[in-house]
């Protein structure tokens, strides 16, 4: 059994990055009041020393952290009616959080600063992993489409890609694996899962109302997914969960790719969760390029047309080459990030360093993960406007 939550106490400063040098503990417990919903949580510890970022600025709206408290609680996150943010504090620094009444806990540890990912060891259990694959077998796996979003190889979106074997043919796709989707509420694993997902994220029910079926993906031999954002930025058309864009029946991805602008939304993925379903012995890691690298270096990222702009995934290593923050599949682990940061407790702009990308697969080796994409919207003062621009 998981031990006592925390009681309320008072409201912290939010904290600052911790410092470079030795091995200090830094654990906090502590309670805040946000838009009248106590939350109740503990920061964790930072117990393998590595530095933080130097010029870390605190994210708008994060939950703050006390380092100065010693860590005697659980944390016990309760969702407001606004989004919010775990404060990432720094690369290592641990949390231990209590996320339902099964008694379990999760170690919630900080892989990257910008943006905020976060990495929950065991948060699937092996009976959850193996009943998510069952349901994606009986449901039926299809091939992945690998149609670019401008449209440029349309014609290409039926091509059949079963019968590849060789590693440079499987590098002219984007994208290489299988998958299969699954109502969150159409299995009791799912939602338990799911409501997990929600104290995990600190999010608001209406984000549960707003989220995507889960998507269930397995790459095989080579199988990968070039580096990309599961969300997409302002000047695309209104949020597609936004009544807005439902009243005007617009869509968006290869969707849209032959409708006009007036019928163009926009993927507005708040926060990705990833759950690795089974080990992976070569390859297959999620790699994300930009995490916590300088603006010069995704200044020169941004501006480039280099043919190789999106394809770290062969290499699975970053733009710059000392800071690459790559996860790998371990059976029942999960991995969050924010694809965006956060404005006035509502969808903020898109954070380009969310850039990720899943790594080749080895030739004999196979993986498996699911994902699940927790949507919301804009401010209500933000004018709903019709897509400036497509792709």
């Amino acid at each position: 059994m998981g031990k006592k939550a925390a009681k309320p106490g008072k409201k912290p400063t939010a904290s600052k990055a911790a410092s470079k040098g030795g091995s200090n503990v830094v654990p906090a417990a502590i309670a805040v009041a946000i838009t009248g919903v106590a939350l109740y949580f503990l920061s964790g510890s930072d117990d393998t020393a590595t530095p933080a970022k130097a010029q870390y600025k605190h994210h708008n709206d994060a939950v703050p952290a006390d380092p100065r408290k010693a860590q005697t609680e659980l944390i016990r996150p309760t969702p407001s009616n606004e989004l919010q943010m775990w404060d990432p504090v720094a690369i290592n620094f641990t949390r231990h959080v209590v996320l339902d009444d099964s008694g379990r806990t999760h170690k919630m540890r900080t892989m990257a600063l910008d943006p905020p990912i976060f990495e929950i060891e065991n948060f699937l259990t092996e009976a959850e992993t193996k009943r998510i694959m069952k349901m994606a077998n009986k449901n039926g796996m299809a091939k992945s489409d690998h149609t670019f979003l401008d449209g440029s190889n349309y014609d290409d979106k039926d091509k059949n890609t079963k019968g590849i074997m060789d590693e440079g043919e499987a590098n002219k796709l984007f994208r290489h694996s299988d998958q299969a989707w699954l109502s969150h509420d159409s299995d009791p694993f799912l939602q338990k899962a799911i409501a997990r997902v929600m104290n995990l994220g600190l999010l608001p029910p209406g984000v549960r109302r707003n989220s995507e079926a889960v998507q269930v993906v397995k790459y095989g031999g080579f199988g990968h997914y070039e580096s990309h954002h599961d969300s997409e930025p302002d000047g695309m058309g209104p949020c597609c969960v936004d009544a807005f864009a439902k009243k005007h029946g617009m869509q968006t991805g290869v969707y849209a790719i032959k409708s006009g602008l007036n019928k163009r939304c926009r993927l507005c993925r708040f926060m990705t969760v990833i759950y690795y379903l089974v080990d992976t012995d070569e390859g297959g890691g999620t790699v994300f390029p930009l995490a916590d690298t300088s603006d010069e270096i995704l200044e020169k990222w941004e501006t480039s047309n280099h043919p190789l702009k999106y394809k770290q995934t062969r290499t699975c290593v970053g733009e710059d080459p000392n800071r690459t923050v790559v996860v790998k599949p371990k059976r029942g682990k999960a991995i969050i990030w924010y694809n965006h940061k956060i404005d006035r407790g509502h969808l903020g702009p898109l954070d380009v360093r969310s850039l990720h990308g899943a790594c080749n697969v080895g030739e004999t080796s196979r993986k498996w993960i699911a994902n699940h994409w927790m949507s919301a919207t804009e401010h209500p003062d933000i004018p709903r406007e019709f897509a400036k621009r497509g792709f």
